[in-house]
């Protein structure tokens, strides 16, 4: 069955595109974006993510989006599956 059309599941990111300005993070109103400063990039920690999708709105370059997928269930909050970066 597929996924309603604008329905708003795991973040997406694109470490390519990624020009490490850090708006996802200060818009993130549950602080799931974690800046890596050796690498000027992200890690986001989906198991906090509250869905609201403000970090893709406020990114300038199109670097995270959001996914159809949704079955996000683990026994371990920091599972390989629920970290993107």
């Amino acid at each position: 069955m597929p996924v309603p059309p604008k329905f708003r599941g795991k973040l997406g990111y694109d470490r390519e595109k990624c020009i490490g300005c850090q708006l996802c993070i200060r818009v993130c109103p549950a602080k799931v974006i974690e800046f890596l400063a050796e690498t000027k990039k992200i890690r986001i920690h989906v198991a906090r993510c509250t869905f609201c999708a403000q970090c893709v709105d406020a990114c300038p370059v199109n670097a995270l989006s959001i996914t159809p997928e949704f079955l996000l269930a683990d026994t371990d909050r920091n599972s390989p599956h629920l970290i993107v970066q």
